[in-house]
């Protein structure tokens, strides 16, 4: 078996998770046709004509979310993984709790991603029927995408104090940095609960704090930490083989 298979598998993990997230906000804008999202100012007929107007569209776009939108469980998977690399460092025979809260954050976090998508196409699905109720499908959907906030501390908050606590190497894929970033990363995403009281503003689903703010730094700081996993793993892999004595080439010693 190669040395350096873990390490092979978390990378296409990460890479996997990476381009399903690019895939996602391809499909958000281009087929669902929610970014920027339409204003909750819009009346019944308008929502009603909006639907039917993009019908085709939506519900192509929820196809393709349904293969591609929990794209957070596999980037959970490794950054859990790596997270218990080093609980394991500083406590070898512990439970490593940050990364199992991690884990489970992340991937209950997908759920609020998965959901949305299919609650439009569902309101597309029959573009037809009354108003009133694809209104309702349509506030269900771009409510549960702004303000659903719950699960997204559970894995930032672990990785932000394992990052900021636990003893580093050169083959760490939290470095400190990373964990002030994350910090402030999770403060973005709690203003995403005020989109509840307002329909217009910065603080309504279609604003600057809670959809555009939320957007931007949710998909640099997956990007970002995605990008530090795999450079660790490239590390990580080139430092078990040199510990077995496998040949090592020059673009492996620059990883």
């Amino acid at each position: 078996m190669s040395p350096n298979l873990s390490e092979r598998a978390q990378s296409i993990t990460v890479w996997w998770g990476l381009a399903f997230m690019y895939i996602f906000g391809f499909t958000l804008y281009w087929l669902l046709h929610m970014m920027p999202p339409p204003t909750a100012m819009l009346t019944e007929a308008e929502v009603g004509a909006f639907y039917l107007t993009h019908a085709f569209d939506i519900k192509l776009g929820a196809m393709v979310s349904s293969w591609v939108s929990a794209f957070m469980v596999p980037f959970s998977v490794v950054a859990a993984i790596q997270l218990a690399r080093l609980e394991k460092q500083d406590n070898p025979t512990g439970v490593p709790a940050w990364s199992i809260l991690a884990f489970a954050g992340g991937i209950l976090m997908s759920m609020f991603l998965v959901f949305p998508p299919i609650v439009w196409g569902v309101a597309a699905f029959t573009a037809e029927r009354s108003p009133g109720l694809t209104t309702i499908l349509h506030e269900l959907g771009m409510l549960t995408l702004t303000t659903t906030d719950q699960f997204y501390i559970f894995q930032m908050i672990p990785i932000a104090i394992v990052s900021l606590t636990r003893k580093h190497d050169e083959f760490s894929a939290f470095p400190r940095w990373l964990g002030y970033f994350t910090l402030w990363a999770a403060l973005a995403f709690e203003v995403g609960a005020l989109a509840f009281m307002f329909k217009d503003g910065p603080f309504s689903w279609n604003g600057v704090l809670v959809f555009w703010m939320p957007l931007v730094v949710f998909g640099s700081w997956v990007t970002v930490t995605s990008l530090v996993m795999l450079r660790a793993l490239g590390r990580q892999s080139l430092e078990k083989r040199i510990l077995q004595g496998s040949s090592v080439n020059a673009a492996d010693v620059r990883v």
